[in-house]
């Protein structure tokens, strides 16, 4: 039922059915005339009529009107057009009168005959007040569907627009974390090799699956949750390449569709900042905890690490989480709540808490 009750009729169809609404309306009326009569009248009704539409809409309210000029349009629409339709509606009116048969009018009304003292005057027929208003009611009709018309197109400009933008803000956001990730990918390759590591071969296959993952699957808006899951424990695993001994590292999953879809990418920040500012290389009483659940339809992200201390280090988060936090806003505007907690139970601990409603 409320598919049927928002149809909305296609605009370039207004003209047609009016048309044919005008034709059958001035057919169907005045039955005592001739039909060959109702038949010309209608036709020049309609010439009327498309003349003052056509001229209306495709010239005076986009040339004029919709320019904000809207004193020449009064002047051009309302007394030119109005002057031209209306005399053209009493020029066709008037060759038709002569083919009126007058001996039909007055059998149909016969309290006429005595009134109009047996002559059917043409004033009486087509009086001025009906061309008036059916000139008027042209341009009234013409005037509105043709603003309504270029509203609509507006706002689908803007519409195309905005995402246009949003996309373009996107692609900018995700380019930003390519080499932000390449940089410190490849310092944990160089560090292998230059270490002479046995694991070394097996790790570049792994950064070539992570390079291939960005370079092509993150040029899509959204992946498997599965790909991310790959990328994230493979990321751990170069972490825990720096150290020799097993660091303090728990990655839970608790996902029950893999191939949920989620922008690509937005978990990646939340894992490399907290490796980045635990250090787990030098303090070997810090941890990294990461747990990912889906749910019926929610992602749940919790991050919680340990921040060692340094006299350099620069506030915890920064531009890959505040890029996160823009690419979530454009993403899942209403559908997420990312709760970041610094420092809340001792003065070396790091919280983020994550969750999309996909």
């Amino acid at each position: 039922m409320k598919e049927y009750l928002n149809f909305k009729i296609p605009q370039w169809s207004y003209l047609p059915v009016s048309v044919i609404v005008i034709f059958i309306t001035i057919v169907g009326l005045d039955v005592w005339i001739n039909i060959e009569v109702r038949l010309f009248r209608a036709i020049t009704s309609i010439i009327v009529f498309l003349l003052v539409v056509l001229v209306n809409s495709k010239v005076l309210v986009p040339k004029i009107l919709i320019k904000k000029k809207k004193t020449l349009w009064y002047v051009l629409s309302a007394i030119a057009l109005y002057f031209i339709g209306i005399n053209l509606f009493l020029f066709f009116s008037k060759m038709m009168f002569p083919f009126i048969d007058q001996d039909v009018f007055f059998t149909v009304h016969p309290e006429a005959k005595a009134r109009l003292q047996g002559v059917l005057r043409f004033e009486w027929i087509y009086p001025f007040s009906f061309g008036s208003l059916f000139v008027l009611m042209s341009i009234f009709i013409s005037t509105v569907l043709t603003v309504s018309s270029y509203d609509d197109q507006q706002k689908k400009k803007q519409q195309q627009l905005k995402e246009g933008k949003i996309e373009a803000e996107l692609k900018f956001l995700r380019a930003q974390i390519n080499p932000h990730f390449l940089f410190n990918a490849l310092n944990n390759i160089y560090t292998m090799s230059y270490m002479q590591m046995p694991q070394a071969p097996d790790n570049i296959a792994k950064l070539s699956e992570m390079l291939r993952y960005l370079l092509y699957d993150c040029n899509e808006d959204f992946v498997e949750l599965s790909k991310d899951i790959n990328y994230l424990n493979n990321y751990i695993d170069f972490q825990q390449l720096k150290t020799e001994i097993p660091q303090n590292i728990s990655f839970k999953i608790d996902v029950n569709n893999q191939s949920t879809k989620i922008s690509p990418m937005l978990l990646e920040p939340f894992v490399e900042n907290a490796f980045k500012y635990s250090r787990l290389e030098e303090n070997v009483d810090g941890f990294v905890s990461i747990d990912l659940e889906e749910k019926q339809g929610k992602i749940i992200f919790n991050v919680k690490n340990t921040v060692t201390s340094s006299p350099t280090r620069n506030k915890v988060g920064g531009i890959g989480i505040e890029n996160v936090r823009l690419r979530l806003n454009l993403i899942y505007p209403d559908r997420h709540q990312l709760i970041i907690k610094e420092n809340t139970i001792d003065s070396n601990l790091f919280e983020v808490a994550l969750e999309i409603q996909l």
